[in-house]
């Protein structure tokens, strides 16, 4: 342990000159970590959404994320399904404000249900990985150097190109909650309609099956935290949150009492 580390009470945090990377499925607590590292002095980036409770991911971050996932052929946001179905959802979402609801309604249903007809996830193109790490490390890691924190629900589908490409990663902080609230959830603000909720169940679990697997063959610190339980006991998650660089416990308190506000937490399962 280094003199700095040792002349801080508390739990010991590595020094680090690499990053942390916050992910998770979404609506799983996520924003409510990236706001906590923020008040800890370690902003990753973005602006908070007021009107959905969530937010702090980096633009560059989720821009480099989404033409990575794209490359690899994973879906994030919304199952691709091919060309076709990609088509309609440009147009989809190039109608938005522009076309009359009258007239957009009934298109946005109709590609919803051809989107969403089947509830298979768009499975990764292995053969991929490389070349995208190569064609994208560059700016991978540019991002990565001066940010401490990272978070991104995305990277559940992409961190294995990020790290092949060589970026530097501590530690992976996960965010989970019962599969049924997150994608209530993200039905509830708008994220998705309700017919993605089958494919939204079946997505989570193949993007954290992908992070598992990535943590393990590149043998990352990862700290697993369920919502709500880890907002219960503050002081439980001083213990097991990575930081990049010491803070007291009493620092860490005045931090989470400043993000937490317990009326915005409905799932208490």
């Amino acid at each position: 342990m280094s003199n700095r580390l040792a002349s801080i009470r508390g739990p010991p945090h590595r020094v680090a000159v690499e990053v942390i990377v916050v992910t998770g499925p979404g609506r799983s607590g996520t924003s409510l970590l990236a706001a906590l590292y923020r008040a800890l002095g370690f902003d990753p980036g973005g602006r908070w959404m007021q009107d959905v409770h969530a937010g702090l991911e980096h633009r560059d971050v989720v821009a480099l994320n989404l033409t990575v996932a794209r490359a690899l052929g994973v879906s994030v946001d919304l199952r691709r399904g091919g060309r076709v179905l990609e088509g309609l959802g440009l147009l989809e979402h190039v109608s938005d404000g522009r076309v009359s609801p009258e007239l957009r309604e009934p298109f946005t249903a109709a590609v919803d249900v051809l989107r969403y007809r089947r509830a298979t996830p768009d499975l990764m193109d292995w053969s991929a990985v490389e070349r995208v790490s190569q064609r994208y490390g560059e700016a991978m890691r540019t991002l990565a150097k001066d940010r401490p924190v990272v978070k991104d629900p995305r990277f559940c589908w992409t961190l294995g190109a990020w790290l092949a490409a060589g970026v530097p990663v501590e530690a992976l902080v996960l965010a989970m909650r019962p599969l049924d609230a997150m994608t209530t959830s993200r039905v509830q603000a708008g994220m998705y309609s309700e017919r993605a909720m089958q494919w939204a169940r079946h997505n989570y679990c193949y993007g954290l099956g992908l992070l598992m697997t990535t943590a393990a063959e590149y043998r990352l610190p990862l700290t697993i935290l369920r919502f709500p339980d880890f907002l219960e006991k503050p002081d439980e998650l001083y213990d097991q949150l990575p930081l990049p660089e010491p803070r007291t416990r009493e620092e860490f308190r005045r931090a989470f009492a400043s993000v937490f506000d317990p009326k915005l937490v409905h799932d208490t399962r």
